[in-house]
């Protein structure tokens, strides 16, 4: 055998030879491996182990050794010979790693060659890959399914073998001790392939699951289960209207929020978000019919959406404004605005529905009234009020000859004498001195009044007697919804309402309206 090694070897280095041009000194390489047959299984690493002799009578420097015609998942490992003296053998070798390598025979060939040079020498060699039998078992599934909704199990068989695998499956369903679904069968699976079974359970009842995968392939039997639990929660909800929203929240066991839970609305279908919220608008007064699906439970319920209804009556200056339901009921609490010509005014109802509105802070013509109630949809009316006409008086004196009427208009301007205001002055004075600074403010500051009424917050400003009030500014540190004022500026920074007030002329009144 070897002999016949050394006579193609020498073949090749006189072809060699032949085809390279004439030259006064050249290296010509000589390689032979130590054998030019091997077996192996897949994830094997073979070492081709060769001598590698330089017979020209130059060095032959930077050598390669290679492996080429590779069969696919098969990678090697390469040597480099610095320098090879004339004369000079070198001992060395290189691996062939086995990785995926299909089942077969493949030719290959051990190559030497120099770099920058067109010296190439190829031995060839011949790799038998063996059959190798091998595969793995692997069902998924979750740990949990929550009742009401379709399982999907998929099973699979895996082959590592590097040919086809022929053999059985068998896959059993139990739910409890029950069986309810089987699969068998005879199959085939080519080298590195596999085989899947998809199970679809389409909602199953509440209870403990098993599946059993048993299969035999190249005559080695495997067994692999899973088991899986279908659950149902309990789910608490909230259903509620609130400033002009419905909100509904579906809760599990310890309070947070469920998503992804089907909830119906009047017909309308939406599932609830991370918090476990659905919220939608109302903007008729209604019933609202909620449906919720509790993990296959279905689950009912009603929220009341009311309105308010405005109405009113003029009493001379004074406008009267009720609020009502639907039912004719005074409905207490509730936040009134009414605007005209010449500004705004706020109120709310008392326990009978009722507020009172002074027409002259507010002016008379056309005004808009409009009511809100964070448990009711509000309302709003454009309402026309007059000036009360004034009343005339008759005053009658009667003589023993004749009868003299006189009429008397309210409204005339009386002439009236100089007021006597004594020693007024003095005393103002005196009192400026005996009481310092406390009583001269008094004169001079403006007078903050300040309430809350359910969630309102009420802030009035009245300017000193004695001077008008300029460049004002109000902070408060109050969580506020939406503000309003009857005059200046009002912001929300945060948790700080700021109301900034330009001029108010001696006595006028100012008036915030703080919506908690």
């Amino acid at each position: 055998m070897k002999s016949k090694v050394l006579s193609f070897v020498l073949f090749a280095v006189m072809l060699a030879s032949i085809m390279l041009p004439p030259a006064s000194g050249q290296p010509v390489i000589m390689i032979s491996p130590e054998k030019n047959t091997f077996s192996a299984n897949p994830g094997d690493i073979v070492d081709i182990y060769f001598n590698i002799t330089n017979l020209g009578n130059e060095s032959a420097k930077n050598v390669f050794i290679t492996i080429e015609k590779l069969p696919k998942g098969a990678t090697y490992t390469q040597e480099i010979i610095q320098e090879l003296s004339p004369n000079q053998t070198y001992e060395g070798h290189v691996q062939i790693i086995l990785n995926d390598v299909i089942a077969g025979t493949y030719n290959l060939n051990l190559v030497a060659k120099m770099k920058d040079s067109p010296i190439i020498v190829k031995v060839p060699l011949t790799l038998r890959v063996l059959t190798k039998v091998d595969y793995y078992l692997k069902i998924s599934s979750q740990d949990k399914y929550v009742y009401g909704n379709d399982v999907t199990i998929t099973c699979e068989v895996r082959s590592k073998a590097n040919g086809i695998l022929n053999g059985i499956v068998e896959i059993e369903v139990y739910r409890g001790s029950e069986l309810i679904k089987t699969i068998a069968e005879s199959t085939y699976i080519t080298a590195y392939g596999k085989k899947s079974y998809e199970i679809v359970l389409p909602r199953p009842e509440v209870g403990r699951y098993l599946v059993i995968m048993h299969t035999k392939f190249g005559g080695i039997s495997k067994t692999e289960s899973k088991s899986f639990e279908v659950y149902q929660r309990e789910l608490t909800y909230d259903a509620k209207f609130e400033n002009g929203v419905i909100t509904v929240q579906v809760k599990d066991e310890e309070g947070k929020g469920v998503s992804n839970i089907p909830v119906t609305i009047n017909g309308l279908q939406f599932k609830t978000d991370n918090l476990g919220l659905v919220q939608i608008e109302a903007r008729n007064p209604g019933t609202y019919r909620i449906t919720f699906n509790f993990d296959g439970k279905i689950v009912e319920t009603i929220v009341e959406v009311k309105k308010l209804f405005l109405d009113y009556k003029q009493q001379n200056e004074t406008l009267i404004v009720y609020v009502r339901d639907s039912s004719g009921k005074g409905i207490a609490n509730v936040s009134v605005v009414a605007e005209g010509a010449k500004g705004r005014a706020y109120g709310v109802t008392d326990e009978s529905g009722k507020v009172e509105i002074d027409l002259n802070e507010i002016g008379f013509g056309v005004l808009k009234l409009k009511a809100d109630s964070s448990k009711y949809l509000g309302d709003e009316k454009t309402v026309s009020v007059e000036k009360p006409t004034p009343t005339q008086t008759s005053i009658t004196t009667t003589t023993t000859t004749t009868t003299t009427t006189i009429s008397y208009v309210q409204n005339q301007t009386v002439p009236k004498p100089p007021k006597d205001y004594g020693n007024l002055p003095i005393i103002l004075i005196l009192s400026a001195i005996l009481f310092g600074s406390t009583s001269y403010l008094a004169f001079f500051r403006p007078i903050i009044l300040e309430e809350q009424l359910d969630k309102y917050y009420f802030i009035k400003v009245k300017a000193p007697k004695l001077r008008s009030l300029e460049n004002f500014v109000v902070e408060r540190n109050i969580n506020a919804a939406d503000v309003r004022a009857t005059k200046g500026k009002v912001k929300i920074e945060g948790t700080r309402v700021i109301w900034e007030i330009e001029k108010l002329e001696p006595e006028e009144e100012a008036f915030l309206q703080v919506l908690l």
